[in-house]
């Protein structure tokens, strides 16, 4: 007796998976975060440290 081939039922009912997702949004590596973000609180210092002389 042959074995009948069997389908499995589609899953994710339409989701995506992490294989399917569109790569053309803009990529940053880990060291670029980390940069980024030591800019951002140099930034925050120093308009708390200089803001009110500057701006009034």
């Amino acid at each position: 007796m042959a074995k009948e081939k069997t389908t499995l039922p589609p899953t994710g009912a339409g989701l995506m998976r992490f294989f399917d997702e569109d790569t053309s949004a803009v990529k940053i590596s880990p060291k670029g975060v980390i940069a980024l973000t030591l800019i951002l609180v140099a930034a925050e210092f120093l308009l708390h440290a200089f803001g009110p002389s500057i701006f009034g």
